[in-house]
């Protein structure tokens, strides 16, 4: 039987926006949602059926921050997902990648494409977001022909095939979530012609040194920052550092950040409001 969970929405200034976070923190939120409305946004969080004795005093605490025209509601649950993987068309990313989200049912590529199978499920890397679609961008330009590989925080594994495609001679990926690993694995499985390595566990399990010529790291700033240090070690000289997952305007700090490990931006690349950097050993 499928749960129906409660929602709660209200109008809040736009000045308040930031500090909202701390405001939902005592409550068991599931998940909020944010949009756009004229000098205000409008908020919808969402929170189990059980919840509904805390509406009172949640409601009381968001309205003495700032909020307004709050309005109770209910919404049953919904497999996104399975609606996602309903809707989902392949696509293609640059001119080399072919993005298909129904393996079970592919689409023939366009000639030259390379075929990547990617069902979606609850691990990062469908293909379909900026970030990812930078690094295979960056893959497409700079291809990793007899390349080793580290394919930091794995994900849906798209990324490891994508070198391995292009020509690498060895990838490994991994990611500190056991669950991306286990879909990673489901991925690879999809395409046999292509040997990837996979392993769930943290960057400090490799030994530090360098034993890659690329390292590939699509994750937000602040999950990447903290291992530079190590993937600088684990680097190569003359190797190189794609960093997807950033705001362009965040290059700043980025480019900071990486001199302070050790590394210089060589090149950088941008889509929308998501920008990658190519980076080297100093």
């Amino acid at each position: 039987m499928k749960e129906e969970f409660l929602t709660l929405t209200f109008l809040l200034p736009r000045h308040k926006e930031e500090g909202l976070p701390e405001v939902l923190n005592p409550w068991p939120i599931l998940g909020c949602e944010v949009r756009d409305a004229s000098s205000e946004v409008e908020v919808t969080v969402f929170l189990r059926g059980a919840a509904r004795d805390l509406l009172p005093k949640m409601k009381g605490s968001l309205e003495s921050f700032g909020a307004r025209d709050l309005t109770e509601g209910s919404q049953p649950e919904v497999d996104w997902i399975g609606e996602y993987r309903h809707q989902a068309r392949p696509f293609r990313v640059g001119n080399r990648f072919w993005i298909d989200p129904h393996p079970s049912s592919p689409t023939s590529p366009p000639g030259g494409c390379i075929h990547l199978l990617i069902e979606p499920r609850q691990a990062f890397g469908t293909g379909s977001h900026e970030s990812t679609q930078l690094m295979l961008l960056l893959l497409e330009d700079r291809p990793p022909v007899g390349a080793r590989v580290l394919d930091v925080g794995t994900g849906s594994g798209v990324l490891a095939l994508a070198a391995k495609a292009l020509g690498a001679r060895w990838v490994l990926g991994f990611d500190v979530d056991a669950d991306a690993v286990f879909v990673a694995c489901e991925t690879i499985r999809l395409h046999p012609q292509w040997h990837v390595r996979l392993y769930a566990g943290p960057s400090r399990a490799l030994a530090a040194k360098p034993a890659f010529d690329l390292i590939m790291a699509n994750m937000l700033v602040e999950q990447f920052v903290p291992l530079l240090p190590r993937l600088r070690r684990l680097l190569r000289e003359g190797g190189e550092l794609f960093l997807s997952g950033l705001l362009v305007g965040q290059k700043e700090v980025v480019a900071a950040e990486l001199a302070a490990s050790g590394f210089e931006v060589k090149a950088d690349k941008e889509l929308g409001e998501w920008a990658a950097v190519v980076a080297w050993p100093r």
